[in-house]
């Protein structure tokens, strides 16, 4: 056993308020895309996600990471999250000094159709967009997946993408990295590469460019989150992980976080509802 990280997925700070009072039409159109909305009277604020982050964050110093990632969606307005940002900023940072966050663009966080404005404010917020690091001997990478959703207002940034994934992947395998991961909002695809397009993933011609990649250059997982719910798919040695969301969850699972395992020869993670952590972390190396 090397290492473990903690996975986040959509904090996604006023969500909660925002689908509460939700009259019939919109909540038959919601049931509809398959989202599992429970009908509340209308409220304000953010104290259902201000309850399940600061728990996130709670079992994350109790259990001491080597790092902690979100994938996606911190806020839910977005066009003005100030009020939300805070929040979430005011409760990450109990996080324990020596364990580092990360944090992945969602397309709540850079806006459905991301703009040079919106990736502007991002950057203020959150800092780089499309990035990597490394811990021991293992490499990881962080890419903007709503750019890959849709480009077409900023074409030059899916463009860099794909250079940065090209050399970066390329340099990691060179130097002879052990693992290496990518960590998204949206997953590439649900069940099979080749499937339809849908808001739930990366369209096909995308897709098929940064699966390319990932086989070329021997990525084995990808971490995702975007569906609200846990969910599992393969191709070949390619393992696809869209993690329930810390927040308001869309299906059948609850809220909650992903412990990851690497080990030398292996990663191995398993999804934590918020009230059942593990004691510690060596408890978390028991599966698999």
């Amino acid at each position: 056993m090397a290492f473990s990280f903690i996975q986040l997925a959509d904090p996604q700070f006023g969500m909660y308020a925002s689908l509460s009072g939700i009259d019939n039409p919109s909540f038959d159109r919601l049931t509809d895309l398959g989202m599992n909305i429970t009908k509340v009277p209308k409220t304000t604020g953010f104290q259902y996600e201000t309850a399940r982050y600061e728990m996130a964050i709670a079992a994350a110093n109790k259990l001491d990471p080597e790092f902690v990632i979100t994938c996606g969606d911190m806020c839910n307005d977005k066009e003005n999250p100030a009020d939300e940002y805070t929040e979430l900023m005011r409760i990450t940072s109990t996080l324990s000094k020596t364990i580092p966050m990360y944090w992945v663009a969602g397309n709540h966080d850079v806006t459905n159709q991301p703009t040079p404005e919106s990736l502007s404010r991002y950057h203020k917020l959150y800092g780089d967009d499309v990035y990597s690091f490394d811990r021991e001997d293992s490499h990881f990478v962080v890419i903007n997946s709503t750019v890959c959703q849709d480009p077409s207002l900023v074409w030059n940034e899916w463009e860099r993408q794909v250079e940065f994934l090209t050399s970066d992947l390329r340099d990691a395998r060179g130097n002879g990295s052990r693992h290496m991961v990518v960590f998204t909002h949206h997953p590439p695809f649900l069940t099979f590469p080749d499937e339809d397009d849908s808001w739930l993933v990366i369209p096909k011609k995308r897709r098929r460019v940064l699966i390319d990649l990932f086989m070329k250059y021997g990525v084995s997982h990808v971490f995702s989150g975007h569906w609200h719910r846990n969910h599992y798919s393969y191709f070949r040695k390619l393992q696809i992980v869209a993690t329930s969301s810390v927040g308001y969850p869309l299906g059948g699972d609850p809220s909650g976080f992903r412990i990851v395992n690497v080990y030398d020869d292996r990663i191995e993670h398993e999804f934590f509802a918020l009230g059942s952590p593990p004691e510690n972390i060596e408890q978390a190396y028991k599966f698999g």
